[in-house]
């Protein structure tokens, strides 16, 4: 989570000293929803930050009038708000039809508040007729304490700067990754289960424990029944597994891109050299000497680039004797043809 500004913080404090009478006169007198809704306008205003000539509105089609307020953060509706009569609890009877006026709309959280109690709801499309709304962040201003930073903390998830931040979506997260379904998956994942063997052969080398027998004791004995035999961890547990191949498949193509593409390396494999086949009138060549014979001992290799320079070479005859060779005079190359 973001780190509280400490003008966040002084604007927090005031906030809570002004308005908790407030609130209590409020609920002394029973103020009936229009007044609740007014006093909710200044508690998104002056404590949490929200410009309310800019920010909060009600212009979004609305036409059941299932929330009174809609949040605009960074140029998109953030959040809408459904205010009830203060002496009463937050209202969920039209959180079903709130959600799908979101869901329309693209908006991800509700807010239901009788001015004392906050409830956050985040909106999900589980591609059923009814979208799920879990709430993710529940609190009561009666009780919040202005010296008190766990308090500010919690205030902070719901302001502008919190909401601009990403500290809603931050928190929801933290409280998936904790829950016990989640947990009860993770230890019994391999790694877990591996960390677990290891630990164990510490205490005796000799011990032989299997992976399977791990995992079954932690089923049956440590972990609770409800949670071990819940489809949720299992579904987990499924998509733990689905991280690690996917992990795994990343290191094989790091190792070796171009087994997993369709397009093959030019340089990966040689040609194979073709083998020569008989034709019809057609002889092989004598493959090329690679070693001189005795006769080639003595005589001179003459590179020559023009085949018209052929004539008029003199070959030398190995009949006629050799001369004495003397200093200054070239080797004789025989009789001029």
């Amino acid at each position: 989570m973001a780190k509280i500004t400490k003008k966040v913080q002084e604007r927090l404090r005031a906030g809570l000293r002004r308005f908790k009478p407030l609130l209590k006169s409020a609920r002394e007198r029973n103020a009936n929803r229009a007044d609740t809704a007014t006093l909710a306008l200044d508690l998104l205003s002056d404590l949490f930050g929200f410009d309310r000539y800019s920010e909060v509105t009600s212009e979004l089609d609305n036409r059941e009038a299932v929330y009174d307020f809609v949040i605009h953060s960074s140029g998109s509706v953030a959040m809408l708000v459904r205010v009830s009569p203060i002496s009463a609890a937050p209202d969920d009877r039209y959180l079903l039809a709130t959600a799908q006026h979101a869901l329309l709309n693209g908006v991800e959280w509700i807010v239901l508040t009788n001015g004392t109690g906050w409830q956050v709801h985040h909106v999900e499309d589980t591609g059923k007729t009814k979208p799920e709304t879990p709430v993710v962040l529940a609190f009561d201003l009666s009780h919040m304490q202005p010296g008190r930073e766990a308090h500010l903390d919690t205030l902070f998830l719901l302001t502008s700067e919190g909401h601009r931040g990403a500290g809603l979506d931050h928190f929801r997260l933290r409280l998936e990754v904790t829950n016990r379904h989640y947990l009860g998956a993770m230890m019994l994942s391999d790694p877990v289960v591996a960390a677990v063997r290891r630990e164990l052969r510490k205490l005796n080398p000799d011990l032989q424990i299997a992976a399977l027998e791990v995992r079954e004791n932690l089923l049956k004995g440590v972990m609770r029944p409800d949670v071990a035999a819940s489809s949720e961890t299992a579904t987990v547990l499924e998509f733990l597994q689905k991280l690690k191949q996917d992990a795994l498949e990343a290191r094989r193509r790091a190792a070796d891109p171009n087994q997993f593409s369709s397009r093959k390396s030019p340089d990966k494999k040689k040609a194979a050299p073709r083998k020569w086949t008989a034709k019809r009138g057609v002889a092989r060549r004598k493959p090329a000497s690679t070693t001189f014979n005795g006769a080639d001992k003595d005589r001179a290799i003459l590179r020559i680039s023009k085949e018209a320079d052929i004539k008029k070479v003199l070959q030398r005859s190995e009949s006629t004797p050799d001369k004495s060779r003397r200093r200054g005079r070239l080797l004789n190359w025989g009789s001029k043809s």
